[in-house]
């Protein structure tokens, strides 16, 4: 049942980036577009499902689906895609992260990743989510109370998380990052294992050299 709900639910994701102009879905907000688990749900009554159906698919895949997207789905989806036991794993979407606490988080589909869509991603869905993170920060500067003090706390973290993302992403564009989707998952997402901003390492240590080598 619970892979049966994942395979279900990563049709829906396709279609969701598919549909997206640039293919990038945020799963978190003030990011400067709709959260993915809000476009989901929309998907689900738009295919006719009722809200309870839709509230009830926690129970089906085993786990709060909002923490399902964050912390489980690539992995499930990269694992179901190992088709060829020495051969990498092909997932089709991709999680990138800031890291364990969800400074940014973002789904985005091969078919529409390129070195222009690196670069929205740092330059729009990125800073808008800083900029929100730095509101929020001055918002909260005054008050002590415990709650909020958790809460700065959590912003700093994420904060520091943002930036180190983007000083990754500048490192990839300076080395030149050029995804062709010709090339393959292997080549592609090498380099974004390289600098750990995925959710999930898709290649073992000697593919990842392999492909981080590759010239073709």
């Amino acid at each position: 049942m619970n892979d049966i709900a994942m395979e279900f639910l990563a049709d829906l994701i396709r279609e969701i980036l598919t549909e997206d102009e640039d293919g990038i879905a945020p799963l978190v907000r003030s990011a400067g577009e709709e959260i993915l688990i809000d476009r989901i749900e929309k998907k689900f009554i738009e295919k006719g499902f009722t809200s309870a159906q839709f509230a009830s698919f926690d129970h089906v895949l085993g786990r709060e689906l909002n923490d399902y997207l964050n912390s489980h789905f690539f992995k499930a989806l990269s694992d179901r895609l190992n088709l060829f036991m020495y051969l990498p794993k092909t997932p089709f979407i991709w999680h990138i992260t800031s890291g364990p606490h969800h400074g940014f988080d973002a789904y985005i589909i091969i078919y529409k990743w390129n070195r222009d869509r690196l670069y929205l991603l740092k330059s729009v869905y990125i800073e808008k989510r800083e900029t929100a993170l730095k509101n929020r920060q001055s918002d909260l500067q005054n008050d002590n109370s415990a709650k909020a003090q958790n809460e700065k706390d959590l912003i700093s973290k994420q904060l520091k998380e943002i930036e180190n993302l983007k000083t990754k992403i500048d490192e990839l564009l300076a080395e030149g990052y050029n995804p062709v989707l010709d090339d393959g998952v292997g080549k592609n997402i090498a380099p974004l294992q390289e600098k750990g901003i995925i959710a999930y390492d898709v290649l073992n240590k000697k593919q990842l050299e392999k492909y981080l080598n590759a010239d073709w």
